[in-house]
């Protein structure tokens, strides 16, 4: 953005050097990326004044004229036809860069040197717009106002006499995208306040109620929209001075009308717009959303197809400007303009970030509503606006503001405690002293307790929020170079100090064991989620339909990298990814944060063969007890004990042979084989199989240190048992039974096979463990076992209706 010093020095007096405030601002978080003197590129010009003018002895067509500097007269050779005595013009003096050469067709600049036209010696030029780059003007020279100074730089009396900075601003300070903003910055270095512009209206005594009416059908979009009319308007160019002030910072003028919106959007940071009175259908304002696929001409001559989400500004016939973008060229304001319309808003930022992205259109205005303006100076604008148009192009304004503004927004009010600020900055900052820092950026704050301030935050300042948002600023305005180093860090070397993360330990071991990891973007397109059955959380204000969702899972979008492999050539995968999963947890916060749960998970992914070609090993496909081993492996190197595996015989979602990872006695993820006919819709002929674990069930079970324990004294006694159970029966509900009955002598419990046939009867099936039994005190007997098989055979009969098989 760019910011004139002289139009700074209208509302704060400073003197700094322009390296020197550039520095200073940037210490207040304001990077100035560059900034340019406009007057060097005159040096050497001055103010001149003809006081003679004689024929040249030696041409017909020049002249020769004495110039006056205030300290010596000039002779100077001039072939203008329009000099005159008395004419104040700009002088160069030998050794100026003249910043145009008119004689030479890229019109590069060159160096003036003192010279003899046709035998009689000229000591400078008086030089023509074109010459000075002000315009294309050649003819003649430039004539400077009768008022100029002689002997002044010229630059003064050109509109050059500026520094022009390019400050970076961040997405939250908006409220420094004006000059008034940046004033305010200033302020806080040299200690003074800012003059605000003087608002003084002649207003008609006719109401301005009676002639136009402002209605807003979606206050969301639109919480507050000002409006004035200002009649018997003459159009015309706008004076010198605001040219001169809109091309210093790039803008072109238009009128004076347009030029003053304009003006006030630089001066203030808000846009408005104006609109031709005479043009607005039944002279009303509506604020409503477009028709979907509705079409409409803006400013700049193009056809804009439109969505329901874009907010309008429409009259009772017509839409007439895209809220905050831009207006329509039908009610543009023209040469034949009489009567104005000038509009005050304030727009939703998320509204005018999507309109501005769907139609690929970024205008002063979008820039400045997208990051949020004051909606508190609506009014105040649209009447600086009014007051400017009256001097500039004459015009009654009526009396009064049309504001419609149903819910007033109240000042935010935070707590600041002096020790949190102290702490966190490293400083012995008093309450006196934060009061008076924050009041050199316009914000009040008072002390409430001994260790408590309360701060009032103006409507301008939307990036403060909280008692950080507060500390942040004390920092800055106290100076970040003036913060003492200090480092005070007690360490203790008594205790086993882990440097590895949980991730990082995992990430090494499936390294380790052969796996390539990933890392793939949170953010997913909601028609591939709907693939897998999932609901993701859609984001508010998406880059695109493909990045809208949040993801619930991980395997999608593992699936798309498996996918692009695969695409490449590359078709044997182990990949992992460790990443974040996003899931709703509570319907009734579904508009606040704490409504949302963010959980980091764990995904394998296995593609291919198992094992490489090599001589000597045959080739095999991988298969669901390859991703059951993997899980195996990592849960024992975890020193996982009391994990388990709960098989499932039906599909669920998008997988099959699906199988429940339980650690504690809680559900800690799954692996599985993704059904074909997902597969067949990504193009991917490969099985796939995927675990996906949580984090944080890991990180609770984890031992971190190994501890020794005894080998068992005395032998284990290995038995089969088969039973015949409902089809619709889960094993893992067998498989409870089994460790319940069988306790305390139990202690391992492996499903081995299961069979469905006639022999068994219709919706029957077989299940059949291997079962381990072992006592810490002695050797089992036979009798002993067989007891306990017994047992089982019981409760499973009377728990689940379970029977021996034959």
């Amino acid at each position: 953005m760019k910011i004139s010093e002289n139009w700074l020095k209208k509302y704060i007096g400073f003197k700094l050097a322009p390296e020197n405030l550039s520095e200073r601002l940037l210490m207040l978080g304001l990077e100035v990326e560059a900034y340019e003197d406009l007057s060097e590129k005159y040096a050497g010009i001055v103010v001149g004044e003809v006081v003679e003018i004689q024929n040249h002895p030696n041409a017909d067509r020049l002249t020769v004229c004495k110039v006056s500097t205030e300290d010596s007269i000039k002779q100077v050779v001039c072939g203008a036809p329009n000099v005159k005595i008395g004419q104040k013009v700009a002088l160069a003096l030998p050794g100026a860069i003249i910043p145009r050469n008119q004689h030479d067709k890229e019109g590069e600049p060159f160096r003036l040197e003192s010279a003899k036209i046709r035998g009689v010696d000229s000591e400078g030029m008086m030089c023509s717009e074109a010459e000075l780059d002000l315009g294309e003007n050649a003819e003649g020279i430039l004539v400077l106002d009768s008022s100029a100074r002689v002997g002044d730089p010229v630059a003064k009396y050109i509109g050059k006499n500026d520094v022009i900075y390019e400050i970076s601003v961040t997405p939250n300070r908006a409220d420094c995208l004006s000059h008034i903003g940046v004033a305010r910055e200033i302020g806080a270095i040299v200690n003074k306040k800012i003059k605000y512009p003087e608002i003084k209206l002649r207003e008609s005594k006719e109401s301005v109620a009676k002639y136009a009416k402002v209605e807003v059908l979606d206050t969301e979009k639109c919480p507050r929209y000002s409006a004035r009319v200002i009649r018997n308007v003459k159009i015309g160019p706008s004076p010198k001075w605001l040219q001169d002030l809109l091309n210093s910072v790039g803008m072109r003028p238009i009128n004076n009308v347009v030029d003053v919106t304009n003006f006030v959007l630089l001066e203030y940071g808000h846009p408005l717009h104006a609109f031709d009175y005479d043009k607005l259908s039944g002279h009303k304002i509506i604020v409503k959303t477009a028709k979907e696929g509705e079409q409409f001409l803006t400013l700049d001559g193009k056809q804009r197809t439109l969505n329901s989400d874009v907010l309008m500004i429409c009259d009772a016939e017509k839409p007439v400007a895209i809220a905050g973008v831009m207006g329509g060229a039908n009610t543009e304001i023209s040469a034949d303009t009489k009567n104005v319309l000038l509009e005050s808003a304030y727009f939703s930022p998320p509204c005018i970030r999507r309109t501005s992205k769907y139609l690929g259109l970024s205008t002063e205005a979008s820039y400045r509503f997208e990051r949020g303006t004051d909606i508190n100076i609506t009014v105040e604008t649209v009447n600086r606006a009014a007051q400017l148009i009256q001097e500039l192009a004459g015009g009654e304004v009526l009396k009064g503001v049309i504001d419609v503004y149903p819910k007033k927004k109240k000042p935010a009010i935070v707590k600041v405690r002096v020790s949190r600020v102290n702490n966190i900055v490293g400083t012995a900052l008093s309450k006196k002293e934060i009061v008076s820092l924050l009041k050199k950026i316009e914000l009040p704050s008072k002390p409430v307790s001994r260790d408590e301030i309360i701060v009032e935050v103006p409507s301008f300042r939307n990036d403060i929020k909280e008692e950080i948002d507060i500390i942040e600023e004390v920092a800055r305005l106290y100076g970040y170079n003036k913060i003492e180093t200090k480092t005070h860090a007690n360490i203790d070397f008594s205790f086993n100090v882990r440097k590895d993360t949980l991730e990082n330990e995992l990430r090494e071991y499936l390294v380790g064991s052969g796996f390539n990891e990933i890392l793939t973007i949170s953010l997913q397109d909601e028609q591939s989620m709907s693939l897998t059955g999932d609901n993701p959380i859609r984001t508010l204000n998406p880059v695109s339909e493909e990045m809208s969702v949040l993801r619930p899972s991980l395997v999608l979008s593992a699936i798309k990298t498996v996918k692009s492999n695969l695409y490449h050539g590359i078709k044997h995968l182990r990949l992992f990814e460790i990443g974040n999963v996003f899931h709703l947890k509570d319907e009734q916060l579904r508009n606040s944060l704490d409504g949302y749960n963010e959980e980091l998970h764990l995904l394998l992914i296995l593609c291919g063969n198992y094992t490489p070609v090599t001589y000597g090993n045959s080739m095999r496909k991988v298969d669901i007890l390859d991703i059951k081993g993997e899980v195996s492996a990592l849960l024992s190197k975890f020193c996982l004990d009391n994990y388990r595996f709960i098989y499932y015989d039906t599909y669920k979602d998008i997988y099959e042979q699906v199988v429940t990872v339980e650690i504690n006695n809680e559900y800690a993820g799954f692996f599985g084989k993704i059904v074909r006919e997902i597969s067949e819709k990504l193009d991917i002929e490969e099985p796939l199989y995927v675990c996906e674990l949580k984090i944080d069930s890991i990180q609770k079970g984890w031992a971190r240190e190994r501890k020794f324990t005894v080998l068992p004294k005395y032998p284990s006694v290995l038995r089969d048992l088969a039973l015949v159970v409902d089809i619709t029966l889960p094993q893992e509900a067998l498989e409870k039974v089994i460790w319940e009955a069988g306790k305390p002598l139990c202690k391992k419990v492996s499903l081995f096979d299961v069979y469905i046939g006639q022999q068994l009867g219709e919706s029957k099936k077989s299940l059949a463990y291997n079962i381990e039994f072992r006592a810490e005190d002695h050797t089992l007997t036979d009798q002993e076992v067989d007891k306990v098989i017994e047992k089982i055979i019981e409760y499973a009969h009377r728990e689940l209706n379970a029977v021996l098989r034959k």
